[in-house]
């Protein structure tokens, strides 16, 4: 059975907000690295960089392909139960207030 587009969007949407939401764990986990004598003098500078900026800033990207995919889902797709589609959009909503908490405390 073939997937239709809303379905290949609404999935796309949740999976690459789940990846984009993973790599900015990752990046925000680099900055936490210590540092080795060998390193450049401006090493520090960059790991700050990606613990402050670059992993907080994939990581909000994510959250919200991730919220748009479960309110895309929980809207477009007719077929599913009412309380699965509930479900969602609660789940959605849960999502865009740790985004509006200050999300880069979830890393640390």
């Amino acid at each position: 059975m073939m997937m239709d587009r809303r379905r290949m969007m609404v999935a796309v949407a949740i999976a690459a907000g789940l990846f984009f939401l993973m790599a900015g764990a990752m990046l925000a986990d680099l900055g936490n690295t210590s540092a080795k004598p060998n390193d450049a003098p401006d090493a520090d500078l960059y790991r700050q960089d990606l613990r402050n900026v670059w992993g907080p800033l994939v990581a909000h990207f994510g959250v919200f392909l991730f919220v748009i995919g479960l309110v895309g889902a929980a809207l477009m797709l007719e077929e599913m139960d009412v309380f699965v589609r509930l479900f969602l959009l609660i789940l959605a909503f849960v999502a865009l207030l740790l985004v509006l908490a200050n999300s880069p405390t979830i890393f640390g």
